[in-house]
This record gives C-alpha cells, sequence and structure tokens, in this order.
C-alpha cells in the first residue's frame, strides 16, 4: 500500500492513494515533532484512517491504508500489514486511541471490522505505542458532547475547529479519536 503525502500549511494535512511511499514521510515528520503526538484510528473492514494531532490539538498528519481486494483476508493482510510497518518506522512513541468494533446488522461486517480493529492494536502492542480502545458513544461524549452525534454533527464540529481539511468522514472520526485520547 502506498500513499502520497500532500502538504499543506506549513504542516501535513493530507494523504492520498498514489504510487509515491507515504509512511515513511508522514514517520519522519512525525520523528521530529517536539510536541507529543496522538493519532486517532477509524476502522472499515476495507481501510486504516488514522488522524494525528499535536499537543496544540492541531493536526499534524493524516493517512489511511485501503484495499479494495475482494477477499477480506487479503484486504487485512494489505491493511494490517501497512499500519503496522508504519508505527514500527516511529521512532518517537506516540499514543494511539481505535475506535472499538461496533455492532452492526450483519454479523460478517462486525467480525471483519473487530479484526481491523485488532490488527490495530497488535500493530501497536508489537512495536511497544500505547493503544486504548474507545467506544464511539463514549469519544463522542467527551469530545462533542453528546454520545449519539451523527455524521452531520461530526462534520460540523471538525470543520468549525480546523476548517474543511478533511474530505473523508473516517478521518474527521479518527481526528476526533485523536481528540479524545489527548484530552484523556
Amino acid at each position: 500500500m502506498e500513499l502520497k503525502l500532500v502538504r499543506g500549511y506549513n504542516r501535513i494535512v493530507a494523504a492520498e492513494q498514489t504510487k509515491v511511499p507515504m509512511s515513511e514521510e508522514l514517520a519522519q515528520e512525525l520523528n521530529t515533532s517536539l510536541s507529543p503526538i496522538y493519532i486517532g484510528v477509524d476502522c472499515s473492514s476495507r481501510a486504516i484512517h488514522i488522524t494525528c494531532v499535536d499537543a496544540e490539538e492541531r493536526i499534524v498528519g493524516r493517512a489511511k491504508w485501503a484495499s479494495k481486494h475482494d477477499d477480506f483476508d487479503e484486504r487485512f493482510r494489505q491493511i494490517g500489514l501497512g499500519f503496522e510497518a508504519f508505527v514500527k518506522s516511529l521512532t518517537t512513541k506516540p499514543t494511539v486511541a481505535v475506535e472499538s468494533a461496533i455492532f452492526i446488522q450483519n454479523p460478517k461486517s462486525t467480525i471483519e471490522i473487530a479484526t481491523v480493529v485488532a490488527a490495530v492494536r497488535l500493530g501497536c502492542a508489537l512495536n511497544e505505542v500505547t493503544c486504548i480502545p474507545v467506544d464511539n458513544r463514549h469519544w463522542k461524549k467527551i469530545v462533542i458532547g453528546r454520545g449519539n452525534l451523527n455524521k452531520q454533527g461530526i462534520t460540523e464540529y471538525t470543520v468549525a475547529k480546523w476548517g474543511d481539511i478533511l474530505p473523508e468522514q473516517d478521518w474527521r472520526d479518527a481526528a476526533c479519536i485523536a481528540l479524545w485520547i489527548k484530552r484523556r
């Protein structure tokens, strides 16, 4: 999985899929940060999204490991190994929070998401990085004030706080998860 770093406002604010390795560039940026780094992680059965914030709650980076492979086992391998390689490349130890798997009506999807969350937790554990699971209702309540907030409410919050720099909902969720672990 390869991603390209897109810079803006003299900070890393975006990453999108391309042919250029991204995780090394983001790791280098995070490794030179003088501020503690907090990483929020949002998982699906097809991708791992991370958003990084610093001690002043500025977004300092984001990345995505995704796979469109039809077979979940192959998607899991690709995105899980990509995330673990990123964590392994960090010389500073950020604090990470990952959203716990949500229970949805499709049991297969629930199991797949829980498996990806487990890969994130294992990738962090193998590299001695603190990773705390958090229920989506809990981070929403602590960060935004309402545990049952919908996607539109999260978008309004993140746009008000940082501007419209997070093009995907999963990055917005990850940013709020990063705030939760930072404020914890």
